[in-house]
């Protein structure tokens, strides 16, 4: 929920513009003015109540429009939503920095529109250090990616903060050992009001990494994605790296973090249904308008029997971003033991190399051992 204040135009809107704000599910209001106040009463309202957005019934004419260009130099940072503007108003008010505009008869889906919009433009947008995970479809080791790629990242001395969106199949706290109490659902459910104290209850450690891990709970209401936005909004500023395990399908929460991302990696295996259902999340990501820079895939569990990642790409039409090749025995002994892949494997250098071209640092892989050269050339033989 956003907290908003309301300054109206006249007795008569007041019913409507009421009902019309409480049917979009997303705001509280704090304060509603019967007119628009002063110089004095606007500073007092906006310094001391600090709302996340503002409704002007434009119908006050002449009166809203000013008070409009007064919040704009009392908080530049607050976006502003005009509602119930003739054609005339409109254009006024955008050219004073209105973030949003509503018809007299708009309907409370079009309101939510307009105020996604308004928060999207002052306090949206894609962080850089943001990086989303898609599954193409279920086991196909998204969760095993993001693990192993934020232990990596904090080897290198990254403050890094996993996002376990998967709310109702995650495996990451199987995978670390733990069991989550709070966790995801309980800082999202808390997003209105999130300070440090209620993120690091919630928060597991592992490796220097922190996990902010789904406790699967299947009483939890579904989040909003107003929920991502806060979260997101508050957690950006004190990590280097946040990755993001989604679920297989984007829904209308999941769908901020996937806006909101630099990047966003599909992760598939070599099986014809995971190729095939990969196809399907580009699509997805594509009507969604991410652009096809943004999107980056990855081709998981490749082995030597399996087809190369070139002929996967000339398959698919298109690049791999990463692939990772198959080591069972590693990740289940890395399970088994909640700790990090032992980092003299061809999967552990794999994930090194890829969290470093996700921080920024220079990687120079060890050389293999005499010993799982030989393992490799043995294998190789037998495939």
């Amino acid at each position: 929920m956003f907290n908003a204040v309301v300054i109206l135009g006249n007795t008569e809107s007041a019913p409507l513009i009421r009902s019309l704000i409480a049917a979009t599910g997303q705001v509280t209001i704090m304060r509603e003015a019967p007119a628009p106040p002063g110089d004095y009463e606007m500073a007092r309202i906006v310094n001391s109540l600090l709302p996340d957005l503002i409704f002007i019934d434009l119908s006050g004419g002449q009166q809203a429009l000013e008070c409009m260009a007064r919040i704009r130099e009392f908080a530049p940072r607050t976006p502003v939503i005009g509602l119930g503007c003739s054609a005339e108003t409109r254009l006024l008010a955008r050219h004073l920095g209105a973030a949003g505009l509503a018809a007299p008869d708009c309907s409370p889906d079009e309101l939510r529109v307009a105020i996604r919009e308004a928060m999207e433009s002052f306090h949206g947008g894609i962080v850089e250090h943001v990086f989303s995970f898609l599954p193409s479809k279920a086991g196909s080791g998204c969760s095993t990616i993001v693990l192993h790629t934020a232990l990596a990242a904090a080897s290198f001395g990254r403050r890094v903060l996993v996002i376990d969106a998967d709310l109702r199949s995650s495996v990451m706290g199987l995978m670390l050992g733990v069991t989550p109490v709070g966790g995801t659902q309980a800082v999202l459910e808390a997003a209105a009001d999130l300070d440090s104290f209620i993120l690091r209850r919630n928060l597991a450690q592992c490796g220097g990494a922190d996990f902010l891990l789904s406790t699967r709970a299947l009483d939890a209401e579904p989040p909003e994605w107003t929920q991502y936005f806060r979260l997101l909004n508050f957690v950006r500023g004190s990590y280097d790296l946040i990755l993001v395990d989604l679920p297989e399908l984007i829904n209308p929460a999941t769908v901020e973090l996937v806006r909101r991302s630099k990047k966003i990696f599909p992760v598939c295996t070599t099986e014809i249904p995971s190729l095939r259902l990969a196809l399907q999340r580009l699509t997805e990501l594509e009507r969604l308008g991410i652009q096809q820079e943004r999107i980056g895939l990855l081709l998981n569990r490749v082995s030597h029997s399996s087809p190369k990642p070139a002929e996967i790409e000339e398959s698919l039409g298109r690049r791999i971003a990463h692939a990772f090749p198959n080591d069972y025995r590693a990740v289940s002994r890395a399970i088994q033991d909640a700790a990090p892949l032992q980092s003299n494997t061809d999967l552990a250098r794999a994930f090194a190399a890829f969290a470093a071209s996700l921080a920024g640092v220079e990687y120079e892989p060890q050389p293999a051992s005499l010993r799982s050269r030989l393992k490799g050339l043995l294998h190789l033989a037998s495939a």
